[in-house]
Protein backbone atom coordinates (compact mmCIF):
# COMPACT_ATOMS: atom_id res chain seq x y z
CA UNK A 1 0.00 0.00 0.00
CA UNK A 2 1.41 3.35 -0.65
CA UNK A 3 1.86 6.19 1.84
CA UNK A 4 -0.67 8.80 1.42
CA UNK A 5 1.79 11.18 2.60
CA UNK A 6 1.34 13.98 0.05
CA UNK A 7 3.67 17.27 0.96
CA UNK A 8 7.37 18.08 1.04
CA UNK A 9 7.06 19.04 4.93
CA UNK A 10 5.15 15.68 6.01
CA UNK A 11 7.46 13.45 3.42
CA UNK A 12 10.60 15.33 4.89
CA UNK A 13 9.20 14.37 8.46
CA UNK A 14 8.97 10.77 7.82
CA UNK A 15 12.54 10.74 5.72
CA UNK A 16 13.95 12.67 9.15
CA UNK A 17 12.05 9.78 11.05
CA UNK A 18 13.42 6.83 9.00
CA UNK A 19 17.30 8.55 9.31
CA UNK A 20 17.22 8.83 12.97
CA UNK A 21 15.65 5.88 13.66
CA UNK A 22 17.94 3.79 10.95
CA UNK A 23 14.90 2.15 9.45
CA UNK A 24 13.76 1.88 5.74
CA UNK A 25 16.97 2.64 4.60
CA UNK A 26 19.18 -0.15 3.70
CA UNK A 27 21.91 1.02 1.73
CA UNK A 28 22.14 4.65 2.94
CA UNK A 29 20.64 5.99 -0.30
CA UNK A 30 17.49 8.80 -0.84
CA UNK A 31 16.07 7.39 -4.29
CA UNK A 32 13.93 9.83 -6.28
CA UNK A 33 12.35 7.47 -8.01
CA UNK A 34 11.96 4.82 -4.94
CA UNK A 35 10.51 7.60 -2.92
CA UNK A 36 8.12 8.84 -5.54
CA UNK A 37 6.34 5.50 -5.99
CA UNK A 38 6.53 5.11 -2.09
CA UNK A 39 4.95 8.45 -1.05
CA UNK A 40 2.70 8.07 -4.25
CA UNK A 41 3.37 11.61 -5.46
CA UNK A 42 6.07 13.54 -8.39
CA UNK A 43 9.56 14.33 -7.91
CA UNK A 44 8.43 17.37 -7.46
CA UNK A 45 7.98 17.01 -3.44
CA UNK A 46 10.15 14.39 -3.04
CA UNK A 47 13.14 16.85 -4.17
CA UNK A 48 12.26 19.65 -2.14
CA UNK A 49 11.97 17.21 0.88
CA UNK A 50 15.35 16.31 0.27
CA UNK A 51 16.56 19.90 -0.17
CA UNK A 52 15.47 20.45 3.36
CA UNK A 53 17.14 17.20 4.81
CA UNK A 54 20.44 18.55 3.30
CA UNK A 55 20.11 21.70 4.77
CA UNK A 56 19.52 20.00 7.61
CA UNK A 57 22.96 17.89 7.15
CA UNK A 58 20.86 14.71 7.54
CA UNK A 59 21.43 14.13 3.82
CA UNK A 60 24.37 14.87 1.64
CA UNK A 61 23.37 15.25 -2.23
CA UNK A 62 26.38 13.91 -4.10
CA UNK A 63 26.49 14.84 -8.11
CA UNK A 64 26.56 11.37 -9.96
CA UNK A 65 25.65 9.93 -6.93
CA UNK A 66 22.75 10.97 -5.11
CA UNK A 67 21.23 11.71 -1.29
CA UNK A 68 23.46 9.94 0.84
CA UNK A 69 22.59 9.75 4.47
CA UNK A 70 25.20 12.10 6.53
CA UNK A 71 26.83 9.68 8.70
CA UNK A 72 27.19 10.21 12.70
CA UNK A 73 31.40 11.08 12.82
CA UNK A 74 32.53 9.98 16.32
CA UNK A 75 35.46 12.46 15.96
CA UNK A 76 32.20 15.47 14.99
CA UNK A 77 30.25 14.94 17.95
CA UNK A 78 31.90 17.24 20.37
CA UNK A 79 31.67 20.22 17.72
CA UNK A 80 28.19 18.95 16.44
CA UNK A 81 26.28 19.21 20.07
CA UNK A 82 29.29 22.65 20.35
CA UNK A 83 26.85 24.16 17.36
CA UNK A 84 23.50 23.01 18.88
CA UNK A 85 23.83 24.57 22.20
CA UNK A 86 25.86 28.02 20.63
CA UNK A 87 22.53 28.70 18.67
CA UNK A 88 20.34 27.65 21.32
CA UNK A 89 22.28 30.18 23.60
CA UNK A 90 21.61 32.61 20.75
CA UNK A 91 17.96 32.32 21.19
CA UNK A 92 17.99 33.31 24.33
CA UNK A 93 20.09 36.42 23.77
CA UNK A 94 17.28 37.31 21.27
CA UNK A 95 13.99 35.83 23.09
CA UNK A 96 11.91 38.62 24.99
CA UNK A 97 12.75 39.68 28.30
CA UNK A 98 9.12 39.70 29.31
CA UNK A 99 7.84 36.57 31.05
CA UNK A 100 6.72 33.60 29.14
CA UNK A 101 3.35 33.41 27.76
CA UNK A 102 1.36 30.66 29.46
CA UNK A 103 0.92 28.78 26.17
CA UNK A 104 4.62 28.43 26.31
CA UNK A 105 5.17 27.01 29.31
CA UNK A 106 2.40 24.62 28.92
CA UNK A 107 3.70 23.07 25.68
CA UNK A 108 6.47 21.79 27.92
CA UNK A 109 4.40 20.84 30.32
CA UNK A 110 2.65 18.79 28.22
CA UNK A 111 5.46 16.79 26.95
CA UNK A 112 6.25 16.04 30.41
CA UNK A 113 2.72 14.44 30.83
CA UNK A 114 3.64 12.91 27.77
CA UNK A 115 6.81 11.21 29.07
CA UNK A 116 4.67 9.92 31.70
CA UNK A 117 2.52 7.42 29.78
CA UNK A 118 4.44 7.19 26.93
CA UNK A 119 6.77 3.29 26.58
CA UNK A 120 10.15 5.36 26.54
CA UNK A 121 12.07 2.54 26.67
CA UNK A 122 11.42 2.29 23.05
CA UNK A 123 12.82 4.25 20.44
CA UNK A 124 9.80 5.44 18.44
CA UNK A 125 8.44 6.47 21.56
CA UNK A 126 11.44 8.21 22.19
CA UNK A 127 12.40 10.18 19.07
CA UNK A 128 8.42 11.49 19.49
CA UNK A 129 9.05 13.63 22.35
CA UNK A 130 12.27 14.45 21.31
CA UNK A 131 10.83 16.05 18.00
CA UNK A 132 7.72 17.62 19.78
CA UNK A 133 9.89 19.34 21.81
CA UNK A 134 11.89 20.43 18.79
CA UNK A 135 9.06 21.42 17.21
CA UNK A 136 7.74 23.48 20.47
CA UNK A 137 11.21 25.48 20.88
CA UNK A 138 10.96 26.33 16.73
CA UNK A 139 7.93 27.96 17.54
CA UNK A 140 8.96 29.96 20.18
CA UNK A 141 11.93 31.58 18.39
CA UNK A 142 10.65 34.70 16.34
CA UNK A 143 13.27 35.22 14.52
CA UNK A 144 13.07 32.95 11.29
CA UNK A 145 16.71 32.62 10.25
CA UNK A 146 17.62 31.75 13.92
CA UNK A 147 14.64 29.21 13.95
CA UNK A 148 15.53 27.24 10.62
CA UNK A 149 19.45 27.21 12.43
CA UNK A 150 18.71 26.02 15.53
CA UNK A 151 16.18 23.32 13.65
CA UNK A 152 19.08 21.80 11.47
CA UNK A 153 21.05 21.80 14.63
CA UNK A 154 19.01 20.50 17.40
CA UNK A 155 17.76 17.53 14.54
CA UNK A 156 21.68 16.93 14.61
CA UNK A 157 21.51 16.82 18.44
CA UNK A 158 18.53 14.61 18.52
CA UNK A 159 20.18 12.02 15.91
CA UNK A 160 23.37 11.80 18.89
CA UNK A 161 20.76 11.17 21.74
CA UNK A 162 19.00 8.39 19.73
CA UNK A 163 22.94 6.90 19.15
CA UNK A 164 23.15 6.95 22.66
CA UNK A 165 19.53 5.61 23.27
CA UNK A 166 20.80 2.18 21.81
CA UNK A 167 22.88 1.29 24.40
CA UNK A 168 22.47 3.84 27.80
CA UNK A 169 18.23 4.17 26.90
CA UNK A 170 17.57 5.37 30.77
CA UNK A 171 20.41 7.61 30.68
CA UNK A 172 18.77 9.25 27.96
CA UNK A 173 15.29 9.17 29.11
CA UNK A 174 16.55 11.04 32.45
CA UNK A 175 18.48 13.42 30.39
CA UNK A 176 15.40 14.27 28.80
CA UNK A 177 13.08 15.02 31.59
CA UNK A 178 15.73 16.90 33.05
CA UNK A 179 15.63 19.12 29.82
CA UNK A 180 11.96 19.61 30.00
CA UNK A 181 11.50 19.84 34.01
CA UNK A 182 14.81 22.15 34.02
CA UNK A 183 13.24 24.21 31.21
CA UNK A 184 9.39 24.39 32.09
CA UNK A 185 10.87 26.03 35.67
CA UNK A 186 12.15 28.58 34.27
CA UNK A 187 9.47 29.17 31.95
CA UNK A 188 7.09 29.10 34.98
CA UNK A 189 9.66 31.70 37.39
CA UNK A 190 11.34 33.65 34.62
CA UNK A 191 11.04 34.36 31.23
CA UNK A 192 12.16 32.45 27.34
CA UNK A 193 15.28 33.63 27.46
CA UNK A 194 15.92 31.76 30.78
CA UNK A 195 14.57 28.81 29.65
CA UNK A 196 16.57 28.39 26.81
CA UNK A 197 19.95 29.38 28.63
CA UNK A 198 18.81 26.31 30.82
CA UNK A 199 18.63 24.05 28.06
CA UNK A 200 21.32 24.77 26.34
CA UNK A 201 23.59 24.12 29.51
CA UNK A 202 21.72 20.83 29.78
CA UNK A 203 22.00 19.77 26.15
CA UNK A 204 25.62 20.59 25.80
CA UNK A 205 26.20 17.36 27.88
CA UNK A 206 25.47 15.28 24.89
CA UNK A 207 28.96 15.68 23.81
CA UNK A 208 29.94 13.40 26.37
CA UNK A 209 27.75 10.25 26.61
CA UNK A 210 27.71 8.53 30.48
CA UNK A 211 30.29 5.82 31.08
CA UNK A 212 28.17 4.32 33.43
Amino acid sequence: MLNQVKSSTAIADTLRADICLNRDIADGMLHEMALAQRFGVSRTPIRQALQRLAYERMIAVKSGVGSVVTPLEESMRADDICAAAAIIEAAAKCAPSSPAPPTQFMSLAGLLGMMDISQLDQAEAFFEIRAQLLNALSEMIENPILSDAFRAAYWRLIRWSLRDFETQPQAQIAHLREVLQTAARAMKSGTLAACFEQIAEIESRVAEPSQT
